[in-house]
């Protein structure tokens, strides 16, 4: 099945979970701001999560030529090890390493976005990549700005550190579109057909942002628009001839992993404070932001190897 194919797959499936939820919202037939989040963290657990269970076997492709038989004894640890200095900062110095997330995982969701639809290289892609990631977070700021000092809160930055720049969120939002479609007119002026997808794909995102709320709206892209696209690769990966095939093989590969970093996170929340809301806000986030490191440098390892 060609991406063309399954990317509007992506959207009916976004669109249609969006409306279900948007509707059971408008009704008051979900309120339960908690019974909302519990729902995100298992779906960011299932979906989210499972598209980096592959890094164990990306690890042995790169660490076994060097140190054959004993690849795992460097992968792992130092895998953990990053992961353990990312909490680690974000408990000493919260403002700075929430900071240096937010850029890094903008970058790292607009690249692998925008992979998906073509192998684009140079700084000129590189910058688009980058602002495609940060158009979820300009979008939160913008039309969810209450939630997002919220979740600062709960993240540890209070908003003093921030407030000198609150009065330019909707410029930044602005400034971030605009730019956006410009750059990717201009980058896809001669695939006409991946720019509409793209389009199309950037029209739901702000759909979804604007009238979900914000935890359900950022949890249905990363699952269904980000890890979505990475899972498909990855299963490219396992079966090339058979993408069926090769997401069973996936799923197979990825369960212990993802059922791993799953009992870490309800570990994490039964030890954490008594505040619920608060306790699934840092698993999300932080969590998300300690995986993501090593994530990102295991995928910019593999291209340099490849």
């Amino acid at each position: 099945m060609e991406n063309k194919k399954i990317h509007y797959l992506m959207l009916l499936v976004f669109s249609i979970f969006g409306l279900i939820n948007y509707f059971l919202i408008k009704n008051n037939i979900i309120s339960d701001n908690l019974k909302l989040l519990i729902f995100c963290f298992f779906m960011i657990l299932i979906l989210g999560v499972s598209h980096g269970a592959l890094d164990n076997l990306r690890g042995k492709n790169l660490f076994q030529p060097k140190f054959k038989k004993n690849w795992f004894i460097f992968f792992y640890p130092g895998y953990i090890l990053l992961s353990l200095v990312v909490i680690f900062c974000w408990i000493k110095f919260p403002a700075v390493t929430l900071l240096m997330f937010l850029v890094i995982a903008s970058y790292h969701f607009g690249e692998e976005d925008l992979r998906f639809f073509f192998k684009g290289k140079g700084y000129f892609f590189n910058l688009v990549s980058f602002f495609k990631g940060a158009l979820i977070i300009t979008l939160s700021l913008h039309y969810s700005y209450e939630t997002t000092t919220l979740f600062f809160e709960y993240l540890m930055v209070t908003q003093l550190e921030y407030e000198k720049f609150t009065k330019f969120k909707s410029l930044l939002f602005s400034a971030n579109l605009i730019f956006l479609i410009i750059s990717l007119i201009y980058l896809l002026r001669k695939q006409i057909n991946k720019l509409v997808l793209i389009l199309f794909e950037i029209i739901f995102i702000l759909l979804s942002f604007i009238y979900l709320p914000l935890i359900l709206a950022f949890s249905m892209y990363f699952c269904f628009l980000h890890s979505s696209k990475h899972i498909i690769e990855l299963a490219r990966e396992l079966d090339a001839q058979n993408i069926r095939n090769g997401l069973k093989l996936f799923i197979v590969k990825a369960a212990p992993l993802t059922l791993l970093t799953a009992i870490f996170a309800f570990l994490s929340l039964y030890f954490l404070g008594q505040n619920i809301n608060e306790n699934i806000i840092q698993v999300i986030f932080i969590g998300l932001a300690s995986l993501t490191l090593p994530h990102i440098l295991l995928e910019i390892l593999d291209r340099g190897n490849e």
